[in-house]
């Protein structure tokens, strides 16, 4: 299908879910790009590291809790819901009066957003017949989701030019979340969706032959992968959480030039998903997996090794590498999971989402808790044994998995 043709065919539901994820890319790197306001506020790195961790676990829990509820009840209600909280949330951050009330609030509006997030998968599944368009506008949704985090710094700029307070761009974000609850009100557009308790009954997870998530984790392709996605889960929101940070502490980079270095980290990584959900490739998907890594690794080698090199030059180069390595990770690991157990891609997809959220707890407390010991600069520095790290379980990953010719990535 041409790609005309396949924009015309998309339905009003599936463009309002696909806005969705733009505004859910958009609050997912606010919080990178405010972190020198916040932790002046909070006066430490450790807290910052802290309210990171909550942050990711709320979204854990939105993971798990989230195609749960999607069997239970109708999507509309569920939908309406969940963004009536996440309007809430987002309230309490901006008029929390202390620390525990911040964190409150990043932990309910987490969990929602990746709730929301869960069932919007399973709109998609819904609105079309057709296996390809399904494919198409499920990519279209990370796609989606990278584009909000490529403007989210701009926005950030934007606003501090008016109000250098950190919470002004969250009191903004509740402009883009309110126009989401006002376009899923229509009730209209939901009647083409099947009832979520037949889905439940009559789909993958009635089928005979599912295996648990340790009989799973004994196959060493499996294992190597979700050791992967903790390690990619840590690379992409380390960079996302401390980048602005180290950009102006170690990179001596302006703020908003440290938001705009952060841009080019994202602009990769839409540059990549772009690549994989819409042009054909000749490469398999080891070869994807192995050689964008090389990209990873050399990215941030420039950013960590060379701090304060070349100006503003040198660290937009770093970051757009870095950005292209790591862009489409989780889809390659899943995809070489599900080569190596066809049939588990449910299962296979939570534990890979698992590991990449629990590389996100760790990217927050781990540099946070080192950057109170041996300075940002020099705790900033673990990405790059991590991304060499990543490298390793890579080498391990394209060793374990079979060849497979006919995987070729689109």
């Amino acid at each position: 299908m041409k790609f005309k043709d396949f924009i015309r065919t998309i339905p009003y539901l599936a463009w309002v879910v696909i806005y969705t994820a733009f505004c859910a890319g958009i609050f997912a790197a606010i919080l990178g790009a405010v972190t020198p306001e916040l932790r002046e506020e909070l006066d430490n790195y450790q807290q910052l590291g802290i309210l990171m961790m909550v942050w990711s676990s709320g979204s854990v829990l939105g993971a798990l809790q989230g195609g749960r509820m999607a069997q239970r009840y109708p999507p509309r209600p569920l939908f309406l819901g969940y963004t009536a909280v996440a309007l809430l949330s987002i309230v309490l951050i901006v008029l929390s009066p202390n620390f525990g009330t911040l964190l409150v609030g990043f932990f309910v509006v987490a969990l929602v957003e990746t709730a929301l997030f869960t069932l919007a998968h399973g709109i998609l599944a819904d609105v079309s017949p057709q296996p390809e368009l399904r494919a198409r506008l499920l990519s279209m949704v990370d796609v989606a989701f990278s584009l909000g985090n490529l403007l989210s710094p701009l926005l950030v700029i934007g606003v501090q030019t008016v109000n250098t307070n950190w919470r002004a761009p969250y009191a903004l974000y509740l402009l883009p979340l309110l126009t989401v609850l006002l376009l899923f009100w229509p009730r209209r557009y939901f009647a083409q969706l099947g009832s979520p308790h037949h889905a439940a009954e009559n789909g993958a997870g009635g089928a005979g032959g599912a295996l648990s998530y340790v009989q799973l984790l004994r196959r060493p392709v499996i294992a190597w992968t979700v050791a992967g996605g903790v390690l990619a889960g840590f690379l992409e929101w380390g960079q996302n959480f401390w980048y602005v940070s180290y950009g102006i502490n170690a990179q001596q980079l302006s703020p908003n030039a440290a938001r705009v270095g952060l841009q080019f980290f994202v602009a990769g990584m839409v540059a990549a998903r772009l690549w994989q959900a819409f042009f054909h490739s000749s490469w398999s998907i080891r070869q994807k997996l192995w050689r964008l890594n090389l990209l990873a690794l050399a990215g941030m080698a420039l950013n960590v090794l060379l701090p304060g090199v070349g100006g503003w030059g040198l660290p937009a180069v770093g970051n757009l590498l870095f950005g292209l390595g790591v862009g489409v990770v989780f889809p390659v690991l899943l995809a070489t999971m599900i080569d190596a157990a066809p049939g588990q891609a449910s299962r296979l997809s939570a534990l890979l989402m698992l590991g990449f959220s629990l590389g996100s707890q760790l990217a927050g407390v781990v540099v946070g808790s080192l950057s109170d010991w041996v300075g940002l600069r020099w705790a900033y520095g673990c990405m790059l044994l991590v991304v060499m790290a990543f490298t390793a379980v890579v080498w391990k990953i394209v060793h374990f998995a079979p060849p497979a010719p006919h995987l070729q990535t689109k």
